[in-house]
């Protein structure tokens, strides 16, 4: 079985990263069994949720961090933000409430350890985060405490929800032949923001909130920030990028409007089943990978892409898998691979990730990019500096190589992250497929646990 793992997978809950990171300072947590550092607090009630207050420091922490990482600038913006980052705050205080009611535990190893990968991911020291959020007059035990939110609802999801979750193989063929028929057609790539209507009652609200975040990207915030920080999609953790994709793949709603979009445009909300969605269309090509004509305009592309070296530097890392082993165990590796290439963020901290999750971290070191074989040249040219391959099946089990120096820097495009790299809709695998949808189910799963979380609290808005 070969594992591989493409942009089309995503991770289901938000990692946090430092350009969108958001910060959960409440108040009841400051002598509860998360450990959050004490701060001085303004006695305001901002919110209060099962008898738990969120405080209008709380409040006014978020907003001001969100505006930072955003791009989000001046009165109006916060007066958009506010509201919207309320209802952030209140979902991750009921995400915690459940965490804690069910013993999941954060450690002060894993806390580092991700505090590490977000500055390793941004290029940027822990000490200029730390510089930057005193710069800013913005509590350090925010930052913090989101983390411990962020990954205790990881943690909590994966283990009540992910056991449930099943992907038969009739479901993978008839999305992989539907793949292979949208490859004759246009394809766009796409990133998204959804907020999801979970009843009549909550309609106009919903519609409030994703006219406010239409309001802030014209306003100049930034989609991939605004997407991580408000966006209920599996897509949010990349920034809302949903990668290349048909008509037949999108909401019968969402396709319409793309189609009619310019290239660098966002769209108005869109209502279709399930709630709202915001679009930005980043690029589009015909059928094949062919390029659109040169009559439609190019989106700006604020950095240049960097091809990868004549010489690269390479890690492997190996997990090992029998070839008779059983299903059980072929999914078990499978997932700790996948893990793995979420997580590895350059050569100096792939060794720990490998070994957290049953691998084995080499060095390799220097190699001529010309004595390699041309399949995998193709791989390494795709794969980002400092990140892993997709997971690959060997004779001996699963192995992964990262680049550690040397690799290819990809181009920074409107509405999102860094780009993947173009690909026709036949080179998608079953595995990816697969991935795919396992990961939209899970995130289906885990909104509607927010859903019946947020219906059964007991929770008073005070903010105005």
């Amino acid at each position: 079985m070969l594992f591989r793992r493409s942009a089309l997978i995503h991770r289901v809950i938000v990692t946090v990263g430092f350009c969108v990171v958001t910060a959960l300072s409440v108040s009841a947590l400051q002598t509860d069994a998360w450990g959050a550092t004490k701060e001085p607090r303004t006695m305001r009630a901002a919110a209060v949720v099962n008898d738990i207050i969120i405080s209008t420091y709380d409040l006014d922490q978020r907003i001001k961090l969100v505006m930072v990482t955003s791009g989000a600038q001046g009165p109006e913006a916060e007066k958009r933000l506010r509201p919207q980052v309320l209802r952030q705050l209140v979902d991750e205080l009921l995400q915690l409430q459940e965490a804690q009611k069910f013993n999941v535990k954060i450690t002060q190893e894993e806390l580092e350890k991700n505090f590490k990968r977000i500055s390793q991911q941004n290029n940027i020291s822990v000490d200029q985060i730390n510089k930057m959020l005193d710069d800013n007059g913005i509590s350090r035990s925010t930052l913090q405490n989101q983390m411990k939110a962020d990954l205790a609802w990881q943690k909590l999801v994966q283990q009540r929800l992910a056991p449930r979750v099943t992907v038969s193989d009739d479901e993978v063929y008839a999305v992989f032949d539907q793949m292979q028929q949208a490859a004759r057609s246009t394809q766009y790539l796409v990133s998204e923001i959804f907020l999801a209507v979970d009843g009549p009652e909550v309609e106009d609200q919903v519609k409030q909130n994703i006219q406010s975040i239409l309001g802030q990207l014209r306003s100049g915030a930034t989609f991939s920030a605004i997407a991580r920080q408000f966006s209920q999609s599996a897509s949010a953790s990349a920034g809302g990028d949903i990668g290349w994709v048909g008509e037949s793949d999108m909401v019968a709603p969402v396709a319409t409007a793309v189609k009619s979009m310019s290239l660098g445009g966002i769209s108005e909300p869109i209502r279709a089943q399930g709630g709202y969605y915001v679009v930005g269309l980043r690029e589009k090509r015909l059928a094949l990978g062919s390029k659109v004509n040169s009559t439609v305009e190019a989106p700006p592309k604020p950095q240049t892409a960097r091809k990868m070296a004549s010489t690269i530097s390479l890690g492997r890392i190996a997990i090992a898998l029998a070839e008779n082993a059983s299903k059980a165990k072929q999914d078990q590796i499978r997932q700790a691979s996948i893990e793995i290439y979420r997580s590895v963020n350059g050569c100096s901290s792939a060794g720990a990730v490998a070994k957290s999750h049953g691998g084995k971290f080499d060095m390799i070191g220097p190699m001529n990019v010309k004595d390699v074989a041309p399949q995998f040249r193709k791989i390494l040219e795709e794969t980002p500096n400092g990140r892993s391959t997709p997971p690959l099946r060997g004779a001996t089990g699963v192995e992964m190589f990262v680049i550690c120096s040397g690799g290819m820097v990809p181009a920074a495009q409107v509405g999102g992250g860094p780009a993947p790299t173009p690909k026709a809709a036949t080179e998608v695998t079953k595995e990816e497929v697969e991935s795919r949808l396992y990961n939209q189910e899970l995130s289906m799963l885990a909104r509607r646990y927010l859903r019946d979380l947020r219906r059964d609290a007991t929770i008073e808005m005070r903010d105005n």
